[in-house]
């Protein structure tokens, strides 16, 4: 189905009774227990912290209950952590990391048996997860890493370097990425593993130092001849690439639930601030550029809540999202989120003014933590190129007839439109003008998020307008003709 239609999915859940008294829990214990200030000051959770969030039962959110965890759906976990990370983004990437990205594979491909041994000590806290994917020269492109599993005298042998590992420190159970040539009879390809930092041959790096997120664990894990079991393979051996891009569709579902909750936590905050601060004889809330201003705000964490409802629960129920269905949708609102959290709480800190800038107020702590979201769980630059190679495959005629509102459907007209033209025009060589794919996967963002904030209240009608404006704007830039002198120019500068 093409995501754009996908859009129009509403949720209907069936734990949302268990939700509500969930994120009370959340709220008590967060007020009590977490200092946010403490955590970026000391670089770390502690393991104090750690265990109390463990007997609260959260690292099993997405544990079925038939081992021991919460089972909640995708949409209700990451309303939990949207919460935790509107408390302290560290915590939040520490639980929704563990939740998400790190715990997919052992949820969705381990065997049985694997499950039972792992999935209870998951659950209660025992075994915090981790994802090892990113070399020293493997990122965005993680078809490249050298880590390697390869198979002599029966056993399976794992070797290489891990970096940017988030949960490293306190991790007691790694899925790991690797060059499996020759594994199950296929002469390339990748696999995905499961490790105990224990064993040996697993060696952890220290910490690195951060501009954000200090409090959440960031390290190196090297890999010399470690002994694999071969029932901690996940998934058919070579096959490791398909399974690490359906795992960082839920990684980036979570990610941007932990950007909602940050900027809702700002939002707040600027808005009881502006309320009570006073200049020129009245409270800035009553200035008509600060009233909009906060409208802005409002309707961009709007969108991104829409969004992320649609991705979470494409059929409108409960039912986790099939891995076709999560996939592109979970592009769109890690760019979505990830991008509208740093233009919200950007806005908050100016609003305001010198106070936004001092530490002990916390909100430049909070922009600190989620500028690094526009580069983990795949650099928004490079999954825009993704969206647009993507589009040039959709079947116009399933777009085109969304029939939404006549708003909604004359921007997607004109995308279509230009999409045409694109494919006429360049054809294959658009995979060389990286500045028009940017301009296209801009107006699929935007469109996708007119299409799910749709409603007939005044904030629905307001949130539309705005990505219909930036989904406008993207599309003019992607009709306009080539200046190739301006583009000679630019490559004569880079």
């Amino acid at each position: 189905m093409n995501p754009l239609r996908r859009a129009l999915a509403t949720r209907r859940h069936d734990d949302q009774s268990l939700l509500p008294v969930i994120l009370r829990e959340v709220r008590g214990f967060c007020g009590e227990h977490v200092d946010p200030a403490r955590i970026d000051r000391e670089g770390r959770l502690g393991g104090d912290l750690l265990a109390a969030i463990a007997r609260q039962g959260w690292f099993g959110l997405t544990v079925p209950e038939e081992h021991g965890g919460v089972g909640l759906s995708l949409s209700a976990a990451t309303q939990v952590v949207a919460e935790l990370a509107g408390h302290d983004g560290s915590v939040g990437t520490c639980v929704g990391l563990h939740s998400g990205l790190a715990m997919h594979a052992l949820l969705h491909l381990a065997t049985p048996e694997l499950q039972a041994r792992y999935l209870p000590e998951i659950a209660e806290g025992r075994r915090i997860c981790a994802f090892a994917a990113t070399e020293p020269g493997a990122g965005s492109d993680i078809a490249s890493v050298k880590t390697t599993l390869s198979e002599a005298s029966g056993k399976l042998r794992l070797s290489g370097t891990k970096c940017y590992v988030t949960n490293g420190a306190m991790a007691g159970l790694v899925t790991v990425l690797a060059r499996s040539p020759g594994l199950g009879g296929a002469k390339a390809g990748h696999t995905l593993v499961a490790v105990d930092p224990r064993w040996p041959g697993v060696q952890r790096g220290p910490e690195e130092h951060k501009l954000g997120l200090k409090g959440s664990s960031t390290l190196t894990i090297d890999f010399d001849d470690v002994e694999i079991p071969a029932d901690h393979v996940l998934g058919e051996p070579s096959q490791g690439l398909v399974h690490a891009h359906r795992a960082l569709g839920w990684g980036r579902t979570f990610m941007a639930a932990g950007c909602l909750g940050a900027t809702r936590a700002a939002y707040e905050d600027v808005k009881a601030h502006v309320e009570t601060r006073q200049q020129f004889g009245r409270p800035l809330a009553r200035f008509p550029l600060v009233r909009a201003s906060l409208a802005e705000m409002r309707a961009e964490i709007f969108a991104i809540e829409r969004v992320l409802d649609s991705v979470c629960a494409p059929s409108g129920d409960a039912a986790a999202p099939t891995h076709e269905e999560i996939g592109l949708p979970s592009t769109i609102v890690k760019i979505l989120a990830s991008e509208g959290a740093w233009r919200v709480i950007d806005r908050a800190v100016q609003l305001m003014g010198g106070a936004g800038f001092i530490e002990d107020a916390g909100m430049s702590r909070r922009l600190r933590n989620v500028r690094v979201t526009r580069i983990f769980e795949g650099a928004n630059d490079v999954l825009r190129l993704r969206l647009a190679s993507d589009a040039l495959a959709w079947k116009v005629a399933e777009v085109r007839d969304l029939a939404v509102r006549a708003d909604i459907d004359a921007a997607v007209s004109s995308f279509l439109d230009t999409l045409e033209e694109v494919r006429k025009t360049w054809g294959f060589r658009l995979f060389e003008r990286q500045g028009l794919q940017v301009h296209l996967a801009d107006a699929i963002v935007a469109l996708y998020a007119a299409v799910a904030s749709r409603g007939d209240d005044d904030l629905s009608r307001f949130a539309v307008h705005e990505q219909l404006r930036r989904a406008n704007e993207a599309i003019a830039r992607a009709r306009a003709p080539v200046d190739k002198e301006l583009d000679a120019l630019v490559a004569r500068l880079a």
